[in-house]
């Protein structure tokens, strides 16, 4: 399952993973660096292990996410609605919204928070939060993404022999499904690279990734409605 939903995680995923693990300047061989890359999928391989281990020890927990991810279903149906349309803007302009442009340039190498307890007294400042450790952060949150791929595996997992088998299963996935999410920004950024006229191979490749991501949020929309409507014409 994780090999073969590969394009799948990389159409839903692979925007934000490469966001989360790319070099600054893109210094290293493959515009990723290495540090991120390695917490974000090694926290990604940790969460999807214990969700494994959770659902294979107790039935009840899946019915019970099963219920929660209902009641999320019409969040899940704007986010892909704003996906879609975003897809086809970045599909016809061939480059980002000016706000989205502006945020990813204004990103800042480390992110802070602020804190009012520190060293077990209160006081100000910030606490930073350098980007291997963010990166980290999201792997971790990253099987609460709403994905029905990651649901079909965990279907899956529930099935095994205890709580090593679930994890193992879900590990399985983890590693396999990973290939995308590995290989596709990689070779992206290398292209990018490679291109002659640099702002020409940025606007082909947006529009690429708007392809991707209104077909992957027009699918995602209508799986299920043609059946749907199939059994109500029978």
């Amino acid at each position: 399952m994780g090999l073969a939903g590969s394009p799948h995680c990389l159409s839903m995923c692979g925007a934000a993973c490469t966001a989360l693990c790319a070099s600054p300047g893109g210094s290293s061989g493959t515009g990723l660096a290495p540090s991120r890359l390695t917490s974000f999928h090694v926290a990604r391989l940790i969460s999807y292990g214990l969700a494994g281990a959770v659902v294979a020890s107790s039935v009840d927990v899946l019915a019970r996410w099963g219920q929660t991810v209902a009641l999320l279903r019409p969040l899940w149906l704007l986010v892909h609605l704003a996906a879609f349309g975003l897809g086809l803007y970045l599909l016809w302009q061939g480059r980002q919204p000016a706000w989205m442009a502006q945020w990813g340039r204004a990103a800042p190498q480390t992110a802070s928070i602020p804190v009012t307890w520190v060293d077990g007294r209160m006081g100000g400042g910030r606490l930073t939060i350098a980007p291997p450790l963010r990166a980290g952060v999201a792997g971790l949150a990253w099987v609460a993404w709403p994905c029905g791929l990651l649901q079909s595996a965990l279907v899956v997992a529930a099935l095994a022999d205890g709580a090593w088998g679930g994890a193992s299963t879900m590990a399985a996935f983890a590693v396999g499904s990973s290939i995308g999410l590995l290989l596709g920004p990689a070779l992206l950024l290398r292209l990018l690279k490679r291109t002659v006229d640099e702002a020409r191979g940025m606007a082909w490749a947006i529009r690429f990734a708007g392809l991707g991501l209104a077909l992957s949020s027009a699918w995602a929309l209508g799986h299920g409605v043609w059946q749907q409507i199939a059994a109500y014409c029978q």
